[in-house]
Parts: structure tokens; C-alpha cells; sequence
């Protein structure tokens, strides 16, 4: 890109929001932080002793660029038990992070000057990846009153000639919502390249969410990863799933990019599918107890939230009634109540005057922030 054009690339507003709440902890205030999407458990032991496992055994050089066969393996067994979908390892790739497979497959299903659709509320970093890599970011808008469901009909009418793919989180980051199987199965149907960003499948509260791979679609990559589910943020492991005509394409930029994922990470997340189904259910559990919480608290303080967050661990509440801009917002919460939390403008134009709620952390970490909220609305509002 045009050294020019980084003007046009936003900052991802939330985590300057977390450098200063950290620098003001730093300086010794007391900061409650809701901002980041960072579960707090500890990585379960199994992943933890394999990683010592692989130093100790100095598995610690370069590998594939595909990755380690154990571990994809190990994946293609998860998409078969968990999706009924089987999934050669060769269409696999390990990758530094969900964010790097997110680049790979941009590069590999689009071309420069390239239209694609963006579903808002949207991860802050979509459509500045778009744009540093010379693609043009086609933001289209779900909303609230429609529990963010693609408008399937709507969608259709928004592609044009330079039209060629679209991103799709579900559940999503800001919301944590699913999109409803049939728009799933309507968008593999309209023929654009689509990358399906799964990073947060596995916590869902009710039914189990079908993931795009489902619906038979030859242009689709699964991007997913290890972050979310198993609370490996650090361990920067991610992995997609390519389209079987796209594969060479992909290991020659994974090659000369990335060269291959980090490779103790590797070795470690294998013992992640060891896991027992307990452990997950009781995470679960949790997450489940704290959205339950913070959606009453929120009742009882006026913020209305008219959506149903049905996975992750995201609440993206409006707050209209309080503020023309979020980021202005979000600034005065952290330096009165010491209180850190997301801006909608992170997420999309139509929703600057919204706000992300993260219950990632302890249920002690969020009644206390949300207590923090309350009292900001009742001196400061």
C-alpha cells in the first residue's frame, strides 16, 4: 500500500483503551477491566505439559508450513465428530494466530481493488486488514431489532460486478451472535468466496451452531483457533481450512510470510482436543452465569439490551441516552470510575454511540465494573 493511504487505517480503539488503563494501574489506580475479549482461566494442564513436553524433547524448530500431521489431525477428527463434515488434513493450515489466517485468506480468494462485504457490527480489524492489503471493505449493516441476523434479501441487493467475497464472524465480535443456519446456508448460496471466522465456535449456550463448512460451499475458508476456546491468547495458534483448489496458493504465501505457526504452540494444542467435555461444560456454565448477571444489572440501571446473545462472552449495549460518542465515553469511564471498556466505533460506523461489555473475566472482576457503571450513569449522567 501507499505509505499515504495509512492515514486512512483506524487505530483499534479498544486497546488504546487498554494501554492507558494499564498505564494509569502503573501509576497505582485501580482499574477494572471489561474491555478485551481475554478469557481469564488458566490454560488447562494437558496443554501446559506438552508444551514442557516439547522443549524438553527440543521440539522446538521450524516445522511444515501446513503444521504438525498430530495436530492436523486432530482437527479434521473435530470437524467430523463435531460437524459431520470430513475434512482432509491437506486442506489444513496451522497458522500464527486466527488473525494470520484471516490475511492468507483474504490474499488467496481476492485481488487487489477487489469489493468485500463486511457484516457490521463487525471486529475492528476486518476492514483495515481490507485496506492495507488494497481491498475495499463493503461495510453492510445488521441491527439490534433484528438480533443482528444477515438480512438475506438485503444482502443480495448490496452485490455489485466488483463484489467478490464476504466476511462472516459467527458468533460474532461485538454481539456474540449466531447466525441462524438457514442465512448461513442462503449466503453459501450466492457464490462469493466467503472467510468464515469461527474463532468463537465452541461456546455457545444453547443448541450447538453449525459452522459454514456444513453447507458444502467450494469457496469457503474456515478460519478458527485456539484463543477463545482454550484460553491460549498468548500461544498465537490459529488455524484454516482452505478451499481444496486453493491449497498451493496458500502454503506458497503461508512460506513466504509466515514460514510456519509457532511451533511449541503446536505441540501444545494437540493435548487441547484431550480436554475433558466437563471441564468445557463447567466454562461454560460460567460464562453463561456472568451474561445471565450483567443482562439483569443492566435492566435494573435503564441500559436496555434488545438482542440475545446466545455465545462468547460480549454485550454490545447502547448507550445513546448518554453519550454522542462512545469513544468519548469509554475515555471519561476510565479516567472517573477507573473503568475500561470497548467503544462501538470499534465495531462500525452506525454504532458509535454503543459500547462493548466484556464478561471474559471473573464474576468478581464484572460486578464490580458493572457497579463502576452504575455509578458513573447516577453522578456523572
Amino acid at each position: 500500500m501507499d505509505l499515504s493511504s495509512l492515514e486512512d487505517i483506524r487505530p483499534f480503539y479498544v486497546m488504546e483503551i487498554l494501554e492507558k488503563a494499564l498505564k494509569l494501574q502503573s501509576l497505582g489506580r485501580d482499574i477494572v477491566h471489561l474491555e478485551i475479549g481475554e478469557p481469564t482461566e488458566n490454560v488447562d494442564n494437558l496443554i501446559i505439559n506438552s508444551a514442557q513436553n516439547a522443549l524438553s524433547n527440543n521440539l522446538d524448530k521450524y516445522t511444515n508450513s501446513f503444521g504438525i500431521e498430530s495436530l492436523r489431525e486432530k482437527i479434521s477428527q473435530y470437524y467430523e465428530k463435531v460437524h459431520h463434515t470430513l475434512v482432509p488434513t491437506d486442506r489444513i493450515m496451522i497458522t500464527t494466530g486466527s488473525s494470520a489466517g484471516i490475511i492468507l485468506a483474504i490474499l488467496a480468494s481476492t485481488s487487489i481493488n477487489d469489493e468485500v462485504i463486511v457484516v457490521e457490527p463487525h471486529y475492528p480489524c476486518y476492514p483495515q486488514i481490507l485496506k492495507i492489503l488494497g481491498r475495499k471493505p463493503k461495510i453492510f449493516p445488521t441491527f439490534e431489532e433484528d438480533n443482528f441476523q444477515i438480512n438475506v434479501d438485503k444482502l443480495r441487493g448490496t452485490i455489485s460486478q466488483a463484489t467478490t467475497s464476504i466476511i462472516i464472524n459467527s458468533p460474532s465480535n461485538p454481539t456474540s451472535v449466531s447466525q441462524n443456519p438457514d442465512v448461513l446456508e442462503s449466503v453459501v448460496r450466492m457464490n462469493l468466496n466467503i472467510i468464515s471466522d469461527e474463532i468463537y465456535h465452541g461456546l455457545s449456550f444453547g443448541s450447538k451452531i453449525k459452522s459454514i463448512i456444513e453447507f458444502e460451499s467450494k469457496k469457503t475458508f474456515i478460519v478458527n483457533g485456539f484463543s477463545k476456546l482454550y484460553a491460549m491468547t498468548g500461544w498465537r495458534l490459529g488455524y484454516i481450512v482452505i478451499p481444496s483448489d486453493k491449497v498451493r496458493s496458500v502454503q506458497k504465501l503461508q512460506q513466504n510470510m509466515f514460514i510456519c505457526a509457532p511451533t511449541i504452540s503446536q505441540y501444545a494444542a494437540v493435548s487441547a482436543y484431550e480436554i475433558k467435555s466437563e471441564v468445557q461444560k463447567n466454562i461454560l456454565k460460567s460464562y453463561k452465569q456472568k451474561r445471565d448477571f450483567a443482562l439483569r444489572f443492566l435492566d435494573e440501571i435503564g441500559i436496555k439490551v434488545n438482542y440475545v446473545p446466545d455465545a462468547a462472552f460480549y454485550i454490545l449495549c447502547n448507550f445513546e441516552d448518554y453519550c454522542e460518542s462512545s469513544l468519548d465515553l469509554c475515555k471519561d469511564l476510565l479516567d472517573k470510575v477507573g473503568l475500561a471498556i470497548a467503544p462501538g466505533i470499534d465495531f462500525g460506523e452506525n454504532y458509535k454511540k454503543y459500547v462493548r461489555i466484556s464478561y471474559a473475566g471473573s464474576m468478581e472482576e464484572l460486578q464490580k465494573g458493572l457497579m463502576l457503571l452504575k455509578e458513573y450513569i447516577l453522578k456523572y449522567k
